[in-house]
């Protein structure tokens, strides 16, 4: 029986041991958050709450000493030990915009399905999950702005935990992050908050990668956008597609620049070197091309393969394009 982790700002459909949650924050704060975990049984969706007792907690903050509810330090110690036993790496997730908290957990176990050697962590935000995504679009960009802090405290909790683990009980595995669609802007926003608190960023994740960014094509230029994630990681990886229809919704009618995850980085020879950019416009096809990291089986190989480690000049079907320094992803054979 496979299990997801999640962490959410998200309201609880009850006070103590929520098994659901809704589409506004949470009424104790908006970057006040809940963690668990999930199996399927069958087609059902089962949620278990993370509850910590408070001598379990005495290292947490004064918010999870007097709440004892929160449990973050479960979740983590019970990744740390798959890590350990398992010998696999944990993907954190963060969905787009018109998910419900479901709809992000069924990508969740779509994520596990691909990538079955890693765990999933999937940090769920209060979008909508409208059933008219245009109309929920400018709510979900105000509520992915104000979730920044609380995505930026779930990395905090992390890295104080990393922080805190002896050398020998070190997993040796990593953490990477993947963003989709307006899970980039969520990032962004925590990427300040995250600076605001800390003295310096760590380097706690070791692959970054955004897919399908609903982000401004110039947010690795500014330090109020995406210019410092590099500093967060070892790599980041930019997957994008021209054809992209819920880019180019964004971009028309609700006036925004062009988007990160339909043009690529507007200039691509002024960001670090980790920087990787892989242009996917060749190979997804489909009505709205947009949740191809988890259906088109060419994107899910070569994430498998930045996942792993693999160095992006050594990936099978990629082609180089060095006068706009992007990878293009190309049919086999």
């Amino acid at each position: 029986m496979r299990k997801i982790y999640f962490v959410t700002n998200r309201n609880p459909n009850q006070k103590l041991k929520p098994t659901g949650f809704g589409r506004t924050f949470n009424p104790d704060g908006m970057a006040c958050l809940r963690f668990g975990s999930a199996h399927k049984k069958g087609s059902k969706i089962i949620v278990k709450t993370a509850v910590e007792k408070l001598k379990e907690n005495a290292a947490g903050t004064a918010e999870d000493q007097q709440a004892g509810r929160y449990g973050s330090l479960q979740v983590f110690s019970e990744l740390q030990e798959s890590m350990r036993d398992d010998k696999c790496d944990t993907l954190v997730f963060v969905h787009g915009y018109n998910n419900s908290f479901r709809d992000g957990l069924r990508s969740g176990f779509k994520l596990a399905e691909n990538f079955a050697d890693m765990n999933i962590l999937v940090f769920s935000w209060p979008s909508d999950g409208s059933m008219s995504p245009w109309l929920s679009y400018a709510s979900d960009r105000h509520d992915a702005s104000a979730s920044g802090p609380a995505l930026a405290r779930g990395l905090l909790k992390l890295t104080d935990y990393l922080c805190d683990v002896s050398h020998k009980a070190d997993c040796g595995q990593r953490v990477h992050l993947l963003a989709h669609s307006m899970g980039a802007y969520v990032l962004r926003h925590s990427l300040q908050y995250y600076r605001g608190q800390s003295a310096r960023l760590l380097q706690v994740l070791d692959q970054i990668i955004l897919v399908a960014a609903d982000e401004d094509s110039d947010a690795f230029e500014h330090e109020h956008k995406l210019k410092s994630l590099p500093q967060l990681g070892n790599k980041v990886s930019v997957y994008f597609n021209r054809q992209d229809q819920a880019m180019a919704i964004s971009d028309l009618t609700k006036g925004n620049p062009e988007r990160l995850g339909k043009e690529g980085l507007q200039l691509p020879f002024k960001v670090p070197a980790k920087v990787c950019q892989i242009d996917c416009s060749r190979i997804v096809s489909g009505l709205v091309e947009h949740d191809y990291y988890r259906q088109n089986k060419q994107v899910i190989a070569d994430l498998q393969a930045v996942l792993s480690g693999e160095d992006a000049a050594e990936i099978e079907n990629r082609h180089y394009q060095p006068d706009q320094h992007r990878f293009i992803l190309k049919k086999p054979g």
